[in-house]
């Protein structure tokens, strides 16, 4: 989500701290908490530090012909996907090239830094490739004797191969992407060993587009077809709670117990549209920008008393529809797209394709929007610890005129 109702609550009081040679990057002052959307859509308070330092070139992006003055760019506009999908497939590509081929200095040119990646439920930030040159994390790691919890795990033998086994769209605008990739992993002698299942958020940053933020799940080849129904309905579940808390105006309830705790990881696309949009004369367009934008990622080290004191204005939020001519907010329903996706789960983690659908109090659908979540269990709690990419890929707003 761009930027809703309570964006400016923020833990400005705590710094940012590096607490280990992966740079773990631990902030609470880093990310607002954002409205219904579930997303935190803001960069690195340390990137954003180092783009306010430099001008910034005024918005390219033109209205398109059919987009309402109150709209958000969605997906019937050619500008959310010409450009951007073959250009984040692009990426995708290379980076699974570099990997086929053991090149870790091609796969760091695929990325953008500072670059966020979950291994298994931890959050890792990377904050250079000379630092992932030093200490790559397991996904990536090429050391052929793997060793966990040391500097040279990894998920490879000797002579073993990568096969593609598919890479699938699902969300887009003009600066960022969500997509999945898959693969399988063979021993020298044609045998599968694993299948990496992952998702990524490729992004825009100052005219350059990589990988932003990722999570794999490798798992067993005699595992693969296990189902983890408890962990699909947990991830389904603190979607649907977190929508609830707008249902019900239930400040405790919006983060509360939804987010886990510890570093979380998001992936900003496109900045405060929500709040922009109802001003009218194309303002959202103005949150979309790519000159200047360092990096999209945000890490934030929450804990439950951080996640207790969140405020949230909920008037504010619900009046940011009424403008749109749809009829006031009435709904904030977890299904969007209907039903969401989940996408791969083990017992410790969960992709899912989430967001919400937003009707007026008659029933009118609004709009719906879209993220990709990664939800981890740690420590006995199931918690949205990552998410990449929150956009409108649908806007009624854009059907109103006038």
């Amino acid at each position: 989500m761009s930027n809703p109702s309570n964006e400016k609550d923020r833990f400005a009081e705590q710094d940012e701290a590096h607490t280990d040679r992966r740079g773990f990057l631990k902030s609470a002052a880093a990310a607002g908490f954002l409205g219904a959307a579930g997303a935190v859509a803001a960069i690195s308070e340390s990137a954003q530090a180092q783009s306010n330092r430099q001008p910034q070139a005024p918005d390219t992006l033109k209205p398109p012909a059919g987009m309402s003055p109150r709209g958000i760019p969605d997906l019937r506009f050619p500008m959310c996907y010409k450009d951007s999908i073959p250009a984040a497939v692009r990426v995708v590509t290379d980076y699974f090239a570099a990997l086929g081929q053991r090149d870790l200095r091609a796969v760091a040119e695929a990325l953008h830094f500072p670059f966020g990646t979950f291994e298994r439920t931890d959050a890792i930030v990377i904050r250079t490739p000379d630092e992932l040159l030093a200490h790559a994390p397991a996904s990536i790691n090429m050391s052929e004797q793997p060793e966990r919890f040391t500097d040279r795990d990894s998920y490879l033998q000797p002579g073993c191969y990568d096969v593609l086994d598919g890479i699938e769209i699902f969300n887009s605008n003009p600066v960022a992407v969500n997509l999945t990739m898959n693969y399988n992993r063979f021993s020298c002698g044609g045998h599968k060993l694993l299948r990496c299942q992952g998702i990524y958020c490729v992004t825009n940053n100052d005219g350059k587009w990589a990988i932003q933020a990722m999570s794999t799940i490798f798992t067993p080849a005699n595992m693969i077809h296990v189902q983890y129904h408890d962990s699909a309905a947990a991830a389904r579940r603190l979607r649907q709670d977190h929508c609830l808390a707008y249902m019900n105006n239930d400040e405790q309830a919006v983060w509360g117990p939804i987010r886990q705790l510890g570093v979380n990881l998001s992936v900003g696309a496109g900045g405060p549209t929500w709040e922009l949009a109802p001003q009218g004369d194309f303002k959202a367009l103005d949150a979309i920008r790519v000159k200047g934008v360092k990096s999209r990622l945000t890490a934030t080290s929450y804990t439950q008393q951080m996640l207790d004191r969140v405020h949230t204005d909920f008037p504010k939020y619900h009046a940011l529809f009424t403008p749109l001519g749809l009829g006031k907010w009435g709904w904030d329903m977890a299904d969007a797209p209907p039903g969401g996706r989940i996408l791969h789960a083990d017992l410790e983690k969960v992709h899912a394709l989430q967001g919400a659908s937003r009707y007026s109090t008659s029933g009118e659908y609004i709009n719906d929007s879209v993220e990709l979540d990664v939800v981890t269990y740690k420590k006995g709690r199931w918690g949205i610890a990552g998410l990449f990419g929150y956009m409108t890929t649908h806007d009624r707003a854009n059907d109103v005129r006038g």
